[in-house]
């Protein structure tokens, strides 16, 4: 819920496993590694990260019954900027999830959405809003999202929860560009932020300009179906 924002996020948790070693033979390479490295063996390290939330909750039931109502539609869901630490999607079957493909492809999907992403929060809008207030609240040895936490008061808390939603707008608005997708579909505008918002007039005039994004309403949308 919007009121339970800070505390989530501020009490997350990344654990770090135990590294394990092994050895990959040149000869189980791919062409790409064997070009780069030579006709030699090399040492892998695998590191597991894992991300802890304890505070976070079960989804409300209406949300539940949302999700699985737009699944039995054929809804797919975009996949959001990968980041270090953030949970990972086991959807190999494609049921789910959009797919952003497979090597070359997804490398260039990567690619594609973080470079958005960093154009977006350049503009001060999408991630950068929730991170500068967190940056604002921990002190020089504390990850910037532990200072979300210490939202005191109710603006301070109102802050961080709107900071959310660019957050999530903004990471929406990069995978809509990264998949190539044809309509960015949203009546919103901006207005419940307190500052200047990815999806306000004059960044959307941006993303329109910039990355060729069609903005249309639900309406729209319907009235152009055939």
């Amino acid at each position: 819920m919007k009121r339970d924002r800070a505390h989530v996020y501020g009490g997350t948790r990344i654990t770090i496993g135990p590294e394990t070693a092994s050895t990959l033979k040149a000869e189980e390479l791919p062409d790409s590694l064997r070009e780069r490295w030579g006709d030699k063996d090399i040492e892998q390290v695998d590191v597991e990260f894992r991300v802890e939330q304890p505070d976070r909750q079960p989804l409300q039931p209406e949300v539940q019954a949302r999700a699985r109502a737009a699944h039995a539609l054929g809804v797919k869901v975009l996949k959001a900027p990968p980041r270090v630490g953030a949970f990972h999607i086991h959807d190999d079957g494609g049921e789910f999830y959009l797919s952003a493909g497979a090597g070359d492809e997804l490398g260039a999907w990567i690619a594609r959405v973080h470079e958005v992403g960093r154009a977006i929060e350049a503009r001060g809008v999408g991630m950068a809003q929730v991170k500068a207030l967190g940056l604002n609240s921990a002190d020089a040895q504390t990850a910037w999202y532990k200072g979300l936490q210490n939202a005191n008061d109710i603006h301070q808390e109102r802050a961080v929860e709107r900071a959310f939603g660019q957050w999530a707008d903004g990471d929406a608005i990069a995978s809509h560009i990264a998949y190539g997708l044809d309509i960015f579909c949203s009546a919103d505008v901006g207005k419940s932020n307190a500052s200047k918002s990815v999806l306000d007039p004059v960044n959307r005039q941006w993303l329109e300009q910039t990355y060729g994004v069609k903005f249309m309403s639900f309406e729209d949308l319907l009235a152009a179906l055939p």
